[in-house]
């Protein structure tokens, strides 16, 4: 087996025949440890993983296009948050992954979190002041709405 693998595949070690001086014939390993990853970044073919991590890098360097990819994803998040709760945690990946750092992640899911608390109220329409009164369940409203997407921002704690 083949332990200088490091993209997870690991190749079994061909025998190859190889004389020597005398003429005889040994048998000796073949240790070449070309990857896929070396050969397909020689070609100029990239995973897709690699290549958005590129294209994320690319975003996150210029404050135009991170402002685009947030707006974005924020107009994302808030459909997919209209359609189910994990939206909420979903959007909050999203903001996190266009945002430029970890801490400005947490800040972005914050922000989506209270827009998508505005947008719920909005929603509403006349009977806010009557869901504003029920206690209990504004607190798990507001909490739900800012911490779900916190929750989902940390995934850019870890690309």
């Amino acid at each position: 087996m083949n332990g200088d693998s490091t993209d997870g595949n690991r190749a079994e070690l061909e025998p190859t025949a190889v004389a020597d001086a005398d003429g005889d014939t040994d048998t000796a390993t073949n240790t070449s440890t070309s990857t896929d990853t070396d050969a397909g970044t020689a070609d100029g073919n990239r995973s897709p993983v690699a290549e958005l991590g590129r294209r994320l890098a690319v975003v996150r360097a210029d404050p135009r296009q991170r402002a685009v990819a947030l707006v974005l994803t924020t107009v994302i998040g808030l459909a997919l948050a209209w359609l189910h709760w994990f939206g909420l945690v979903l959007a909050g990946a999203l903001v996190g992954l266009a945002s430029a750092n970890l801490w400005r992640a947490l800040a972005a899911a914050v922000g989506f979190g209270l827009i998508a608390l505005g947008v719920f109220a909005v929603s509403l329409g006349g009977a806010t002041a009557t869901v504003i009164e029920m206690r209990p369940v504004v607190y798990l409203t507001v909490g739900s709405a800012i911490g779900l997407p916190v929750l989902g921002s940390l995934v850019r704690g870890l690309v």
